[in-house]
């Protein structure tokens, strides 16, 4: 195998997300996913080819924000209670739950909303069918929460 070097096109494994290496300080690389930066060591990617959308790391000083997934993913909770909030708050707290899990590859998470009048279950339910990369959004079985509860499953 070649050595990686900045331009090259990796995937990191265990996901279909093709990155671009800007950078290889000895066994991490910074990688950029969109506009988002992150790092992630060497032996966990292989060689890929260019996405058909080519994937352009944004300019220098475009306002890029580097991102430490390894605590992101020690402070993410995987369960996210919007229960008692306003459909404007749980929008706001969604956004940023679905980015985080997509970021951080997840295959399945849980948002419980109770039952009331099911305002925040439809609000839930609607926003993740904006995204493309959720695969499924259903009641959790029974004996978890049932209908209090929505189990989102996202693309591999």
């Amino acid at each position: 195998m070649s050595e990686i070097k900045p331009g090259d096109f990796v995937k990191i494994n265990g996901q279909d997300t093709v990155v671009e290496v800007l950078s290889v300080k000895g066994n991490d690389l910074e990688v950029a996913m969109g506009i988002m930066k992150m790092t992630v060591k060497k032996n966990k990617v292989t060689f890929s080819q260019p996405p058909p959308e080519t994937i352009k790391s944004a300019p220098e000083n475009s306002g890029n924000v580097k991102i430490d997934t390894k605590e992101k993913l020690l402070h993410f909770q995987f369960e996210l209670d919007v229960r008692g909030k306003a459909k404007e708050d749980v929008i706001t707290l969604l956004t940023n739950w679905v980015d985080d899990a997509l970021l951080l590859g997840l295959p399945e998470a849980r948002i419980v909303h109770g039952r009331g009048s099911g305002i925040l279950k439809d609000t839930v339910r609607s926003f993740l069918r904006k995204y493309k990369e959720v695969e499924s959004a259903t009641d959790e079985a029974r004996e978890k929460g049932g209908d209090h509860v929505t189990l989102v499953k996202f693309k591999a």
